[in-house]
Protein backbone atom coordinates (compact mmCIF):
# COMPACT_ATOMS: atom_id res chain seq x y z
CA UNK A 1 0.00 0.00 0.00
CA UNK A 2 1.06 3.38 -0.64
CA UNK A 3 0.45 5.19 2.16
CA UNK A 4 1.96 2.47 4.44
CA UNK A 5 5.30 2.80 2.20
CA UNK A 6 5.33 6.50 2.82
CA UNK A 7 4.48 6.02 6.64
CA UNK A 8 6.94 3.64 7.14
CA UNK A 9 9.90 5.12 5.05
CA UNK A 10 9.39 8.45 6.82
CA UNK A 11 9.09 12.07 5.07
CA UNK A 12 12.83 11.84 4.30
CA UNK A 13 13.44 8.60 2.92
CA UNK A 14 10.41 9.40 0.73
CA UNK A 15 12.17 12.49 -0.41
CA UNK A 16 15.15 10.61 -1.15
CA UNK A 17 13.43 7.81 -3.30
CA UNK A 18 10.90 10.06 -4.77
CA UNK A 19 12.34 11.25 -8.06
CA UNK A 20 12.44 8.23 -9.62
CA UNK A 21 9.56 6.78 -7.58
CA UNK A 22 9.68 3.14 -9.02
CA UNK A 23 8.89 1.92 -5.84
CA UNK A 24 5.97 3.20 -5.34
CA UNK A 25 4.94 1.70 -8.47
CA UNK A 26 6.04 -1.07 -8.25
CA UNK A 27 3.75 -1.34 -5.06
CA UNK A 28 0.89 -0.97 -6.70
CA UNK A 29 -0.18 -5.05 -6.53
CA UNK A 30 -0.66 -6.75 -9.57
CA UNK A 31 -4.48 -7.12 -9.11
CA UNK A 32 -5.06 -3.46 -8.48
CA UNK A 33 -7.79 -1.92 -10.26
CA UNK A 34 -7.65 0.72 -13.32
CA UNK A 35 -8.93 3.15 -10.84
CA UNK A 36 -6.77 2.85 -8.52
CA UNK A 37 -3.62 3.34 -10.78
CA UNK A 38 -4.93 6.28 -11.88
CA UNK A 39 -5.27 7.75 -8.31
CA UNK A 40 -1.65 7.34 -8.12
CA UNK A 41 -1.24 9.47 -11.22
CA UNK A 42 -3.02 12.12 -9.18
CA UNK A 43 -0.09 11.23 -6.18
CA UNK A 44 2.36 11.32 -8.55
CA UNK A 45 1.60 14.60 -10.05
CA UNK A 46 1.24 16.68 -6.63
CA UNK A 47 5.11 15.42 -5.92
CA UNK A 48 6.11 15.90 -9.37
CA UNK A 49 5.52 20.06 -8.14
CA UNK A 50 7.67 19.41 -5.20
CA UNK A 51 10.73 18.00 -7.73
CA UNK A 52 10.18 20.34 -10.57
CA UNK A 53 13.68 20.16 -12.57
CA UNK A 54 14.51 16.79 -11.31
CA UNK A 55 14.38 15.62 -15.09
CA UNK A 56 17.73 18.20 -15.97
CA UNK A 57 19.14 16.54 -12.75
CA UNK A 58 18.39 12.85 -13.56
CA UNK A 59 20.71 14.01 -17.12
CA UNK A 60 23.12 11.25 -17.85
CA UNK A 61 22.82 9.48 -14.23
CA UNK A 62 22.21 5.40 -13.75
CA UNK A 63 20.20 4.18 -11.63
CA UNK A 64 19.56 3.45 -7.80
CA UNK A 65 20.33 0.54 -5.72
CA UNK A 66 16.55 0.77 -5.10
CA UNK A 67 15.53 0.77 -8.93
CA UNK A 68 18.43 -1.83 -9.23
CA UNK A 69 16.57 -4.23 -7.41
CA UNK A 70 13.18 -3.36 -8.24
CA UNK A 71 13.55 -3.53 -11.89
CA UNK A 72 15.10 -7.24 -10.84
CA UNK A 73 12.72 -8.35 -9.18
CA UNK A 74 9.97 -7.19 -11.49
CA UNK A 75 11.40 -6.83 -15.18
CA UNK A 76 10.38 -3.14 -15.58
CA UNK A 77 11.03 0.76 -13.60
CA UNK A 78 9.57 3.61 -14.33
CA UNK A 79 11.81 6.73 -13.51
CA UNK A 80 9.40 9.75 -13.03
CA UNK A 81 11.01 13.01 -14.70
CA UNK A 82 13.63 11.29 -16.29
CA UNK A 83 14.19 13.85 -18.73
CA UNK A 84 12.61 17.27 -19.05
CA UNK A 85 9.33 18.38 -21.34
CA UNK A 86 11.25 20.57 -22.97
CA UNK A 87 13.49 17.87 -24.37
CA UNK A 88 10.56 16.31 -25.32
CA UNK A 89 8.98 19.52 -26.91
CA UNK A 90 12.31 19.28 -29.14
CA UNK A 91 11.55 15.58 -29.65
CA UNK A 92 8.49 16.29 -30.85
CA UNK A 93 8.79 19.08 -32.87
CA UNK A 94 11.66 16.98 -34.65
CA UNK A 95 9.43 14.09 -35.70
CA UNK A 96 6.69 16.50 -36.79
CA UNK A 97 9.37 18.07 -39.29
CA UNK A 98 10.66 14.42 -40.56
CA UNK A 99 7.11 13.46 -41.42
CA UNK A 100 6.19 16.92 -43.16
CA UNK A 101 9.20 16.23 -45.22
CA UNK A 102 8.76 12.49 -45.92
CA UNK A 103 6.78 12.37 -49.32
CA UNK A 104 3.49 10.31 -48.11
CA UNK A 105 3.59 8.49 -52.10
CA UNK A 106 7.19 6.91 -51.43
CA UNK A 107 5.87 4.09 -49.35
CA UNK A 108 2.36 2.53 -48.45
CA UNK A 109 4.37 0.47 -45.65
CA UNK A 110 1.75 -0.20 -43.05
CA UNK A 111 2.44 -1.20 -39.62
CA UNK A 112 0.38 -3.53 -38.04
CA UNK A 113 0.30 -4.85 -34.52
CA UNK A 114 -1.59 -8.27 -35.50
CA UNK A 115 0.63 -11.24 -36.09
CA UNK A 116 -1.51 -12.27 -38.64
CA UNK A 117 -2.07 -9.31 -40.89
CA UNK A 118 1.87 -8.63 -40.74
CA UNK A 119 3.13 -8.07 -44.30
CA UNK A 120 6.58 -10.12 -43.77
CA UNK A 121 7.85 -9.34 -47.48
CA UNK A 122 7.70 -5.90 -47.00
CA UNK A 123 11.86 -4.83 -48.51
CA UNK A 124 11.42 -1.23 -46.94
CA UNK A 125 10.48 -2.50 -43.36
CA UNK A 126 13.40 -5.39 -43.70
CA UNK A 127 15.75 -2.72 -44.84
CA UNK A 128 14.80 0.28 -41.94
CA UNK A 129 17.58 -0.88 -39.20
CA UNK A 130 20.38 1.61 -40.54
CA UNK A 131 17.54 4.45 -42.19
CA UNK A 132 14.75 6.51 -40.93
CA UNK A 133 11.72 5.23 -42.37
CA UNK A 134 7.79 6.23 -42.16
CA UNK A 135 5.11 3.62 -41.82
CA UNK A 136 2.05 4.19 -41.93
CA UNK A 137 -1.32 3.04 -39.79
CA UNK A 138 -3.53 0.78 -40.70
CA UNK A 139 -6.77 3.12 -41.36
CA UNK A 140 -4.10 5.41 -42.93
CA UNK A 141 -5.44 4.98 -46.46
CA UNK A 142 -9.23 5.10 -47.88
CA UNK A 143 -10.35 2.26 -49.88
CA UNK A 144 -8.78 3.21 -53.16
CA UNK A 145 -4.95 2.72 -50.80
CA UNK A 146 -3.56 6.05 -51.76
CA UNK A 147 -5.57 8.63 -50.42
CA UNK A 148 -4.82 9.36 -46.46
CA UNK A 149 -8.38 9.70 -44.79
CA UNK A 150 -6.58 12.12 -41.98
CA UNK A 151 -3.64 14.35 -41.89
CA UNK A 152 -0.27 13.20 -43.05
CA UNK A 153 0.85 13.43 -39.00
CA UNK A 154 -1.83 11.13 -37.67
CA UNK A 155 -1.75 8.71 -40.38
CA UNK A 156 1.67 8.11 -39.41
CA UNK A 157 2.11 4.55 -36.86
CA UNK A 158 5.97 5.10 -36.21
CA UNK A 159 9.21 6.68 -37.14
CA UNK A 160 12.22 4.39 -37.49
CA UNK A 161 14.67 2.63 -36.95
CA UNK A 162 18.13 4.54 -36.76
CA UNK A 163 16.79 8.36 -35.48
CA UNK A 164 19.73 8.21 -33.16
CA UNK A 165 22.66 7.59 -35.32
CA UNK A 166 20.45 9.15 -38.49
CA UNK A 167 19.46 12.42 -36.69
CA UNK A 168 21.31 14.75 -34.67
CA UNK A 169 18.77 15.95 -32.13
CA UNK A 170 17.61 12.09 -31.69
CA UNK A 171 21.50 11.09 -30.91
CA UNK A 172 21.88 13.90 -28.13
CA UNK A 173 19.04 12.34 -26.50
CA UNK A 174 20.22 8.68 -27.17
CA UNK A 175 23.72 9.39 -25.60
CA UNK A 176 22.37 10.08 -22.03
CA UNK A 177 21.20 7.01 -22.21
CA UNK A 178 24.29 5.14 -21.55
CA UNK A 179 24.83 5.26 -18.07
CA UNK A 180 21.07 3.81 -17.61
CA UNK A 181 22.00 0.69 -19.75
CA UNK A 182 25.34 0.62 -17.54
CA UNK A 183 22.95 -0.14 -14.43
CA UNK A 184 20.75 -2.53 -16.08
CA UNK A 185 24.22 -4.57 -16.25
CA UNK A 186 24.89 -4.67 -20.16
CA UNK A 187 28.78 -5.29 -20.18
CA UNK A 188 29.20 -3.53 -23.86
CA UNK A 189 25.74 -1.08 -24.06
CA UNK A 190 24.84 -0.49 -27.50
CA UNK A 191 21.52 1.11 -28.89
CA UNK A 192 20.34 -1.08 -31.47
CA UNK A 193 17.56 0.60 -32.46
CA UNK A 194 14.92 3.69 -31.87
CA UNK A 195 11.77 4.28 -33.13
CA UNK A 196 9.17 7.13 -32.38
CA UNK A 197 5.39 5.81 -31.91
CA UNK A 198 3.04 8.38 -32.50
CA UNK A 199 -0.42 6.94 -31.44
CA UNK A 200 -2.77 9.58 -32.79
CA UNK A 201 -6.34 10.15 -31.84
CA UNK A 202 -8.21 8.30 -34.02
CA UNK A 203 -5.86 6.15 -35.77
CA UNK A 204 -3.31 4.86 -32.73
CA UNK A 205 -3.92 1.25 -32.97
CA UNK A 206 -3.38 -1.32 -29.65
CA UNK A 207 -0.24 -3.44 -30.00
CA UNK A 208 -1.05 -6.45 -28.49
CA UNK A 209 0.71 -8.60 -25.50
CA UNK A 210 4.53 -9.45 -26.47
CA UNK A 211 8.42 -10.05 -25.20
CA UNK A 212 10.43 -7.50 -27.40
CA UNK A 213 13.00 -10.30 -27.46
CA UNK A 214 10.79 -12.01 -29.92
CA UNK A 215 12.35 -9.09 -32.50
CA UNK A 216 15.90 -8.41 -30.76
CA UNK A 217 17.28 -11.53 -29.90
CA UNK A 218 20.85 -12.10 -28.44
CA UNK A 219 22.57 -15.23 -27.44
CA UNK A 220 21.83 -15.13 -24.09
CA UNK A 221 19.08 -12.71 -24.11
CA UNK A 222 19.74 -9.34 -23.26
CA UNK A 223 17.62 -6.64 -24.87
CA UNK A 224 16.00 -4.10 -22.88
CA UNK A 225 13.38 -1.26 -24.09
CA UNK A 226 14.09 2.07 -22.69
CA UNK A 227 10.52 3.45 -23.10
CA UNK A 228 10.31 7.77 -23.15
CA UNK A 229 6.67 8.83 -22.88
CA UNK A 230 6.92 12.31 -24.73
CA UNK A 231 3.27 12.61 -23.46
CA UNK A 232 0.87 12.11 -20.27
CA UNK A 233 -0.15 8.15 -20.98
CA UNK A 234 -3.04 6.82 -19.16
CA UNK A 235 -5.53 4.23 -20.08
CA UNK A 236 -7.78 6.80 -22.46
CA UNK A 237 -4.92 7.42 -24.65
CA UNK A 238 -2.66 3.95 -24.67
CA UNK A 239 -0.61 3.74 -21.73
CA UNK A 240 1.82 0.92 -21.23
CA UNK A 241 0.15 -2.12 -19.43
CA UNK A 242 2.76 -4.63 -18.17
CA UNK A 243 2.30 -7.92 -16.41
CA UNK A 244 4.82 -7.95 -13.47
CA UNK A 245 7.51 -10.76 -12.77
CA UNK A 246 6.77 -11.79 -16.13
CA UNK A 247 10.28 -11.97 -17.47
CA UNK A 248 10.71 -15.01 -16.25
CA UNK A 249 8.61 -16.04 -19.11
CA UNK A 250 10.75 -18.07 -21.83
CA UNK A 251 10.63 -16.67 -25.26
CA UNK A 252 7.71 -18.05 -26.79
CA UNK A 253 8.82 -16.93 -30.72
CA UNK A 254 11.06 -15.44 -33.32
CA UNK A 255 10.80 -12.40 -35.64
CA UNK A 256 13.35 -13.92 -38.38
CA UNK A 257 14.90 -13.39 -41.64
CA UNK A 258 14.78 -16.59 -43.86
CA UNK A 259 14.82 -16.81 -47.67
CA UNK A 260 11.61 -17.19 -49.91
CA UNK A 261 14.13 -18.00 -53.17
CA UNK A 262 17.27 -17.76 -54.30
CA UNK A 263 17.54 -13.60 -54.82
CA UNK A 264 14.87 -12.77 -52.28
CA UNK A 265 14.48 -12.02 -48.05
CA UNK A 266 11.65 -12.44 -46.30
CA UNK A 267 10.43 -12.41 -42.50
CA UNK A 268 8.56 -14.90 -40.69
CA UNK A 269 7.44 -15.06 -37.41
CA UNK A 270 8.67 -18.95 -35.75
CA UNK A 271 8.36 -20.83 -32.43
CA UNK A 272 11.34 -20.56 -30.36
CA UNK A 273 10.62 -22.23 -26.80
CA UNK A 274 7.01 -22.32 -27.75
CA UNK A 275 5.23 -23.12 -24.18
CA UNK A 276 1.93 -21.37 -24.40
CA UNK A 277 -0.95 -21.19 -26.59
CA UNK A 278 -0.75 -17.07 -26.27
CA UNK A 279 0.70 -15.02 -23.67
CA UNK A 280 -1.04 -14.45 -20.37
CA UNK A 281 -2.65 -10.78 -19.63
CA UNK A 282 -3.74 -11.73 -16.31
CA UNK A 283 -2.15 -9.47 -13.49
CA UNK A 284 -1.64 -6.77 -15.94
CA UNK A 285 -1.24 -3.38 -14.65
CA UNK A 286 -1.61 -0.03 -16.24
CA UNK A 287 1.61 2.17 -16.02
CA UNK A 288 0.29 6.02 -16.42
CA UNK A 289 3.08 8.25 -17.14
CA UNK A 290 4.12 12.26 -17.41
CA UNK A 291 5.90 13.62 -20.37
CA UNK A 292 9.49 13.01 -19.34
CA UNK A 293 9.25 9.80 -17.51
CA UNK A 294 11.18 6.79 -18.48
CA UNK A 295 10.48 2.91 -18.64
CA UNK A 296 13.12 0.20 -18.77
CA UNK A 297 11.30 -3.04 -19.73
CA UNK A 298 13.15 -6.21 -19.67
CA UNK A 299 13.12 -7.93 -23.14
CA UNK A 300 11.67 -10.75 -21.70
CA UNK A 301 8.62 -8.99 -19.73
CA UNK A 302 5.03 -9.41 -21.15
CA UNK A 303 3.82 -5.98 -22.05
CA UNK A 304 1.07 -4.27 -24.17
CA UNK A 305 -1.00 -0.90 -25.08
CA UNK A 306 -4.19 -0.62 -25.89
CA UNK A 307 -5.76 2.22 -28.58
CA UNK A 308 -5.73 5.95 -28.06
CA UNK A 309 -9.57 5.94 -27.61
CA UNK A 310 -9.10 9.77 -26.27
CA UNK A 311 -8.85 12.58 -28.26
CA UNK A 312 -5.51 13.06 -26.59
CA UNK A 313 -1.81 11.94 -28.44
CA UNK A 314 0.04 9.44 -26.58
CA UNK A 315 3.66 10.20 -28.47
CA UNK A 316 6.55 8.05 -27.09
CA UNK A 317 10.35 7.31 -27.71
CA UNK A 318 11.06 3.71 -27.60
CA UNK A 319 15.44 2.87 -27.91
CA UNK A 320 15.96 -0.36 -27.77
CA UNK A 321 19.75 -1.80 -25.73
CA UNK A 322 21.48 -5.20 -26.17
CA UNK A 323 25.08 -5.85 -24.30
CA UNK A 324 27.42 -6.34 -27.19
CA UNK A 325 29.24 -9.18 -25.35
CA UNK A 326 26.58 -11.23 -26.48
CA UNK A 327 26.14 -12.50 -30.02
CA UNK A 328 23.42 -11.05 -32.31
CA UNK A 329 21.73 -13.23 -34.06
CA UNK A 330 22.51 -13.10 -37.86
CA UNK A 331 18.85 -14.07 -38.42
CA UNK A 332 17.38 -11.02 -36.44
CA UNK A 333 15.37 -8.69 -39.25
CA UNK A 334 17.06 -6.04 -38.30
CA UNK A 335 20.62 -6.00 -39.66
CA UNK A 336 22.85 -3.46 -41.24
CA UNK A 337 22.44 -3.16 -44.73
CA UNK A 338 24.73 -5.30 -46.80
CA UNK A 339 24.97 -7.38 -43.91
CA UNK A 340 27.28 -5.33 -41.71
CA UNK A 341 27.20 -6.11 -38.20
CA UNK A 342 29.11 -2.92 -36.99
CA UNK A 343 26.46 -1.34 -34.58
CA UNK A 344 26.96 2.02 -33.19
CA UNK A 345 28.08 1.65 -29.25
CA UNK A 346 27.26 4.72 -26.96
CA UNK A 347 31.05 6.20 -27.17
CA UNK A 348 30.70 6.11 -31.08
CA UNK A 349 27.61 8.09 -30.93
CA UNK A 350 28.99 10.52 -28.38
CA UNK A 351 32.17 11.45 -30.78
Amino acid sequence: DIRGTMAAMGLRRLLQMAPPAAVLVGGIASGVQVARAEQFGMFKSFFSKIFTGWGEERKGRGLTSEEKEFLQENGYLVIRGFTSKSTCQRLRDRIGMLIDQFDPESSTSVFTTHEAKRQYQDKYFLESGDKIRFFWEEDAFASDGKTLQYPKRDCINKVGHALHTRDEIFRDYAVNLQSVARDIGLKQAIPIQSMYICKSPRTGGEVGPHQDSTFLYTDPPSVHGLWLSIDSADTENGCLWVVPKSQSTPIQKRFVRHKTDENTIGLQMVNHTKTLESLPMEGGIPLPTEAGDLVIIHGQLIHWSRENSSKKPRHALMVHVVDGSCAWSPSNWLQYEDGQQAFPTFDKLKA
